[in-house]
């Protein structure tokens, strides 16, 4: 089977739409139709069917998918061994927002530099979101808050930094006790159904502070416009990165015992990208960045 022909059934199915996969992998959707027929009839199986406006994988397809996948893959991971002068091939990297605005931007800069032949891809998502985008084989790795759960047998994680979480408030608060501010003031919720939020609500359980909640949001950018506008006072990690521009707030610290967000890469241990993973680290240790933790 033409592994080029597999990739392009993997990213309809991805992509939920022939035009999006042909604009993904340049070519005309004609074209990516008739790739995706011509596999079907080597297979003998349909293998893409119509759901209202957009196309979804057949039975047959999600039964496939990860051994395409490993196809696409697999070919991929040969013509980069192949290639011993040069770092070459495809890394899918998942990232959290604050991480793609602070962390990646110098460790993508001085890694497309020093290997201009390797191709990366970019998704964005929450931490839990990314994970188990990894886990079924879509990405390779992904820039997330630490897992909370134990790994299972076939994660890794490597620990990037360690974000201290800070009480943010507007700037007229800024010489008060953080605990009667989190008594008295409207606070503003770092999203529970979020790692990171797990931490601040596990921190203030233990500290005994019950806030006055009023809004909950993942979007820690949000979070901080919100204060910075007045309307309480929030717990957020202490990110790497721009904030808001136009955006006023005082940091302060928190009593112990502080709570940190640790953020770094999560992969399957056995992954085929393992050394190209390896190296994104190591970029990221050589990088302005800092070095890595673990």
């Amino acid at each position: 089977m033409d592994t080029a022909f597999a990739a392009t059934v993997v990213a309809v199915i991805e992509e939920g739409s022939i035009a999006a996969a042909a604009r993904r992998l340049g070519l005309t959707p004609g074209a990516v139709a008739l790739r995706v027929k011509t596999v079907e009839a080597e297979l003998g199986a349909t293998l893409i069917g119509r759901s209202g406006r957009r196309v979804a994988a057949t039975p047959a397809a999600a039964r496939l998918l990860g051994a395409l996948r490993g196809l696409v893959d697999g070919a991929a991971e040969l013509k980069r061994l192949a290639s011993a002068r040069t770092v070459a091939g495809q890394l899918r990297l998942g990232t959290i927002a604050t991480a793609s605005t602070g962390l990646l931007p110098p460790v993508l800069c001085a890694l497309t530099q020093a290997h201009p032949d390797l191709a990366l891809t970019i998704e964005p998502g929450t931490s839990i979101e990314l994970c188990e985008r990894v886990l079924d084989g879509a990405l390779d790795a992904a820039l997330v808050v630490e897992p909370p759960m134990a790994l299972r047998k076939g994660e890794a994680f490597t620990r990037w930094v360690a974000e201290p979480l800070v009480l943010i408030t507007p700037p007229s608060r800024a010489g008060a006790d953080p605990l009667a501010l989190l008594a008295r003031e409207t606070f503003i919720r770092y999203d529970r159904r979020n790692w990171g939020g797990r931490i601040v609500d596990r921190y203030l359980r233990t500290i005994g502070v019950v806030p006055r909640d009023r809004i909950e949001l993942d979007a820690l950018d949000g979070i901080v416009a919100m204060v910075s506008a007045g309307l309480g006072v929030a717990i957020i990690p202490d990110w790497t990165g721009p904030r808001p521009q136009g955006t006023q707030v005082a940091c302060l610290p928190l009593p112990p015992p502080a709570p940190v967000r640790n953020v770094g890469i999560y992969c399957r241990s056995m992954s085929p990208r393992q050394d190209l993973i390896a190296l994104l680290t190591e970029t990221f240790g050589r990088s302005a960045c800092g070095s890595p933790q673990r």
